[in-house]
């Protein structure tokens, strides 16, 4: 009696085996055909960049391993319902006590920390080299270095628990170190741990606030001797809606936490016309509100990131600055309206032209270079662009 009813087991028990292993096929051949039925997607918005497409395939690659390493980065990419997943399995992970996703830090008051970003070694050493030959070429030029410091660096505190992230300090003294004697050195992390206290980076997005950018202002300002009156006398004005962060959509937390995004303005202030040379369009605002009904809110500031901005004022200064930069400075420069009768912005990222050509064409008189430090220590542009001939 007791072998048929363990016989009888054994068979149910092979019945389940096969039922799942069954499903398993359907569930993994079905994903198989969506994910080879679904065309790429080129961009997310959610997450704010643009995704790995389909790479091609040649025996150079192949051999390199090249292919397959863009070939897993596709993959991750353009995965089905990729974004269910990754909400899914930090969801997962964070039951488990898991408190970092996708190189984000899961802190506290609802703050999402970027990682640390790991210099790529060669790319820095490119673009410090590139910085010293292009001070060399226009040493009567005043420039002025404004690093700054990622929240993970100055928000310290709200990082989880046993959290070990790099030392974005000894970045910083390297970067320092190289170029001293050539530029012209802004300490911004000071200015802004005076301020930690404040909201003076997203809680939800890997920029700094207006607020924080105001900070860094005073900074800047300090070193190149502006006068920060009109400038300090810009209020705060919230911008409708709710933003929630590229960093919220990158690592699956607080999906459903919205920050407040504020825009500044003086009627002291002098009016500005920018011109986007190369879209051929002009605007009278620094403020591109259409922006903030779709998913990257923070394009709101100087309506997102272009190749070359021909920003002109009414300022009685007769100073003209070329702004090196990335999204950083797009909240960061309504600020310097008043010290600069023009200021010329190139996104190295996205401008392909001779940065030489601009210094002599635009008559520049102080050059200013503004990057969040993840950001510099891994750019390949700033090099080429200096560099063009």
């Amino acid at each position: 009696m007791e072998e048929i009813k363990e016989r009888k087991k054994r068979k149910r028990e092979s019945r389940v085996h096969k039922i799942a292993g069954v499903s398993f096929i359907i569930v993994l051949v079905l994903f198989l055909t969506i994910n080879i039925l679904i065309p790429d997607q080129e961009f997310s918005e959610k997450e704010n960049r643009s995704l790995t497409q389909r790479p091609d395939i040649s025996l150079g690659a192949v051999s390199s391993g090249k292919y397959m390493k863009q070939f897993e980065s596709w993959q991750s990419d353009q995965f089905a319902f990729r974004q269910f997943w990754v909400v899914l399995k930090t969801k997962v992970s964070y039951l488990e006590g898991e408190r970092k996703s996708n190189g984000v830090y899961k802190g506290k008051d609802h703050c999402l920390l970027e990682e640390i970003k790991e210099p790529d070694k060669e790319s820095l050493e490119e673009n410090l080299e590139a910085i010293h030959t292009f001070h060399a070429a226009h040493e009567n030029i005043p420039v002025y270095m404004c690093l700054v410091p990622n929240a993970a660096n100055v928000w310290e505190d709200k990082l989880p628990a046993l959290a070990v992230v790099r030392n974005q300090d000894e970045q910083l003294a390297y970067v320092q170190k190289k170029l001293e004697g050539e530029t012209n050195w802004v300490d911004m992390k000071k200015n802004l741990v005076k301020h930690k206290e404040q909201d003076i980076y997203y809680h939800t997005d890997h920029h700094w606030t207006t607020l924080g950018a105001f900070y860094g202002y005073q900074a800047f300002a300090q070193a190149a001797g502006l006068d920060t009156k009109k400038a300090e006398g810009m209020k705060p004005y919230a911008a409708a809606g709710g933003f929630n962060g590229t960093l919220s959509s990158m690592s699956g937390y607080e999906t459903g936490y919205e920050e407040p995004m504020y825009f500044y303005y003086s009627d002291e202030m002098p009016e500005v016309v920018l011109q986007y040379v190369q879209q051929q369009t002009k605007t009278a605002t620094w403020y591109d509100s259409s922006k903030l009904k779709e998913k990257d809110k923070y394009a709101m500031f100087l309506g997102g990131n272009y190749p070359l901005i021909d920003i002109r004022t009414t300022s009685e200064s007769q100073e003209v600055l070329l702004v090196l930069k990335d999204s950083y400075a797009n909240c960061f420069l309504p600020f310097l309206a008043d010290g600069y009768r023009e200021i010329v912005v190139v996104d190295p990222r996205y401008y392909y032209g001779n940065v030489n050509d601009i210094m002599s064409n635009y008559g520049i008189t102080q050059v200013l270079f503004l990057y969040n430090m993840n950001t510099f220590v891994e750019d390949n542009n700033i090099s080429g662009v200096l560099e063009n001939e």
